[in-house]
């Protein structure tokens, strides 16, 4: 996820996708919630606008029509001799008032009177619209909008009442309002929204809007562009107000009281919904700057927090290199790409838990620096490396064409040789140490042995074959699996061979030559397998139970069946032999077991100066903590110590100096060859020099002939251990041994020469 976070853009992209939909659905409910809210208000608001406005015209125009009306009744009540003789103060009086701009009366006789207004000359009200609109409808009237004779460009509606006595009609009476004043005074009533009234027809042409004297423009449309004539037929009521929505403007219709008009409010909808729109705008504005924040601050988290995080979940802590799971993702990265063929190898230190209590972390830092530099310097093409583990360094190495298993072979024996090799290493006092580690080296190709995602396990694989075996490297094959499945099988019946007591224990007498007295024995670990139906030697299953975890348990077992041995030999007739328990390496590291070996001695009453701690060369390299040395605290209770199988490993001679050894024990791979083997006999003397200025005592292993035993009694060496006097006796066979030899029965007895 950190990764996407600090790389991946289409995650950034995707967000921002995610942020834009969550938008546009939220603009969406805004501006649909809104919208209808908004509307519904504005419908509102125009209808009480519109009764309003509606009722006031209505009254505005019942007031004329009832001055008008008064005039026309008073004429028609007159004699028909006085119909002629209004006063002029009448029409003084109604001029005073400003409800008319014109007022006046007209015969059938053609007799016409407007004080105090005056007539054009010719004018006859007779062929006025007015006139035949009132004496048609014989009832007063409101005129459609005409042009006055005054001027012929203002625009006046005539109010008019016929006089009319017993059904006679003798005349009308009408007075003229400018339109323009209609409008100033209430089609001009400001409209919420901006909007506007106009003075329509059921046609849906306006009566009249306002005249503009600079166009003189008297055109008579229909009144809105957002609504058809259909759609304004449907709309219209004669008897009450009703509602039109269209797609650009709402209009209210009004239906006036004295006309077939309608008085309409009409608001524009992009006026009416200028809210919404400024909502959505600012909620695109903030949208906008989310999103320009979180692309901001995803440079930023990239840069300084998730990259940091992601470097560090990444590698390996100590090393800096990539960590398991990275590496394995740049092997996939490379696979995807043109790459058909790679080999995978694994470096496995050994003994990094030695390394680790024996020096410091920088130091322990700058051995596995210069491993990688070693690895570089071995290969000449490009690879990717990682850190798999806390003692296992992995490389990937692509190729063309597959490698053969000549070419690894080299590569790895190459490798091996490299890395096996001492390091000069500085601590921080800058004293120089020479330090050697134990490496091994397994290797698998890709894609024929695993995919990239298996290909780990099985160099895993391999190198857990090495276990027992004297070489470092090897690679993955077939016989691997065997192997692993023959050693499941094994474990398994070592397992049950722990639980029903199959192991026993075996003894080889250690002479010297020198008094012909037995000095020692070495106490050995047999198996004998009733699953298996076969005796497993103790190079198999010795290192099986170290690599499996049940060392601790064979030692146990061992501890408890030699001391009950030795407390029932102590309980004899016969001298007690110092015995000789070969310990593991996990032995001596393990606090648990070390406790245990001490209770057990105390628990059999086992005295410490018979019995002797052998380890092999390989453990001396393994410097204990100071205060934590086992070895050390054996030797304070009397235990003696010995190394076995000396001049086989790498030790260096000046740690003889430093850890508490009683003896150390000439291998048999030495022996073997004497006296035919003038190296071998070289080392052998070299070994008994070492043990005389050391104050050691020298024993050799494996001696089988009279000659070996000759030559070594002639460089100085008495302590003899081999067929030449026993092989590895049981117990009763032990007892049988001593008991001959203490009485100088034995046919194999050296006399001293």
């Amino acid at each position: 996820m950190l990764r996407k976070l600090s790389n991946d853009q289409k995650l950034l992209w995707s967000f921002l996708a995610l942020l834009w939909i969550n938008f546009v659905i939220f603009a969406a409910f805004t501006y649909i919630a809104q919208r209808e809210q908004l509307i519904e208000n504005a419908l509102q608001q125009l209808t009480h606008q519109s009764e309003l406005t509606g009722n006031t015209l209505d009254e505005w125009m019942s007031s004329r029509l009832g001055l008008v009306t008064g005039l026309a009744s008073e004429i028609a009540n007159k004699a028909p001799d006085q119909r002629e003789s209004i006063p002029q103060v009448y029409f003084e009086r109604i001029a005073e008032t400003g409800l008319l701009q014109y007022l006046g009366y007209g015969l059938e006789n053609g007799f016409y009177i407007s004080n105090p207004w005056p007539i054009p000359d010719g004018y006859d009200p007779r062929l006025r619209p007015w006139y035949r609109s009132g004496k048609q409808a014989m009832e007063p009237t409101i005129s459609e909008p005409y042009l006055g004779v005054d001027d012929y460009t203002t625009t006046y509606l005539a109010f008019t009442a016929p006089i009319i006595k017993g059904n006679q009609f003798y005349g009308v009476v009408t007075g003229d309002v400018s339109f323009n004043d209609i409008h100033r005074k209430i089609l001009s009533t400001p409209v919420s929204y901006n909007g506007q009234f106009n003075l329509i027809k059921s046609n849906g042409d306006a009566v009249l809007r306002p005249v503009d004297p600079s166009t003189e423009d008297t055109t008579l449309e229909f009144f809105s562009s957002s609504l058809s004539r259909d759609q304004l037929k449907k709309s219209l009521s004669a008897t009450s107000i009703t509602e039109f929505t269209g797609d650009n403007s709402i209009v209210v219709f009004y239906p006036l009281e004295h006309t077939n008009w309608w008085l309409t409010a009409e608001v524009e909808k992009n006026v009416l919904l200028a809210p919404v729109y400024q909502n959505l705008t600012s909620i695109l504005l903030l949208f906008m700057a989310i999103a320009l924040t979180t692309i901001l601050l995803q440079k930023i988290f990239a840069r300084r927090v998730y990259k940091p995080i992601l470097r560090k979940m990444q590698t390996d802590y100590h090393t800096n290199l990539p960590n398991k799971n990275t590496f394995i993702d740049q092997m996939h990265k490379l696979t995807r790409s043109n790459l058909k063929h790679g080999l995978c190898i694994l470096v496995h230190f050994k003994d990094i838990s030695s390394l680790l209590s024996s020096y410091s972390e920088t130091m322990v830092l700058d051995i596995q620096r210069k491993t990688l530099k070693r690895i570089k310097n071995s290969f000449v093409r490009d690879y990717i490396v990682g850190s798999v583990s806390h003692d296992q360094i992995a490389l990937f190495i692509p190729f063309i064409n597959t490698p053969n298993n000549t070419f690894i072979e080299r590569r790895l024996q190459h490798l091996e040789s490299a890395l096996n090799a001492p390091f000069h290493i500085e601590d921080e006092n800058q004293e120089q140490h020479t330090i050697l580690t134990a490496i091994n080296i397994a290797s698998a190709r890709y894609p024929e042995d695993a995919s990239v995602f298996d290909i780990i396990n099985k160099a895993n694989m391999a190198l857990s074959t090495l276990q027992n075996s004297s070489s470092h490297y090897t690679q993955y094959h077939n016989n691997v699996l065997r192997q692993l499945a023959t050693e499941s099988e094994l474990i398994q019946a070592f397992h049950n061979a722990l639980h029903n007591d199959e192991l026993t224990l075996a003894f080889q007498p250690q002479i010297d030559c020198s008094t012909n007295e037995i000095t020692g024995v070495e106490v050995f670990s047999r198996w004998y397998s009733k699953a298996l139906q076969k005796s497993i030697s103790p190079q198999i299953f010795i290192p099986l139970a170290e690599k499996h975890h049940l060392i601790r348990r064979l030692s146990i077992w061992l501890l408890h069946s030699l001391f009950s041995y030795i407390n029932s030999w102590l309980k004899s007739r016969l001298p007690a032999p110092r015995f000789a328990i070969n310990l593991s390496s996990l032995n001596l590291h393990d606090p648990v077991f070390i406790k245990q070996f001490f209770q057990l001695m105390k628990s059999y009453n086992i005295p410490a100066n018979i019995l002797q701690i052998e380890i092999t060369e390989h453990i001396s390299l393994e410097l204990f903590s100071d205060g934590d040395n086992p070895l050390e605290a054996m030797r304070n209770h009397g235990i003696s110590i010995a190394i076995d199988d000396f001049g086989t490993g790498y030790s260096s001679l000046t740690y003889l100096k430093y850890l508490p050894i009683d003896t150390i024990k000439i291998d048999r791979t030495f022996i073997k060859s004497l006296p035919a083997s003038q190296s071998d006999l070289a080392l052998s003397k070299a070994i008994i020099d070492i043990g005389k200025e050391f104050d050691l005592k020298v024993v050799a292993e494996g001696v089988e002939t009279v000659e070996q035993l000759n030559l070594l009694k002639l460089h100085g060496c008495y302590q003899i251990q081999g067929y030449l006097f026993s092989k590895p006796l049981s117990v009763d066979e032990l007892f049988e041994f001593v008991d001959r030899w203490s009485s100088h029965d034995h046919p194999q007895r050296i006399t001293s020469r």
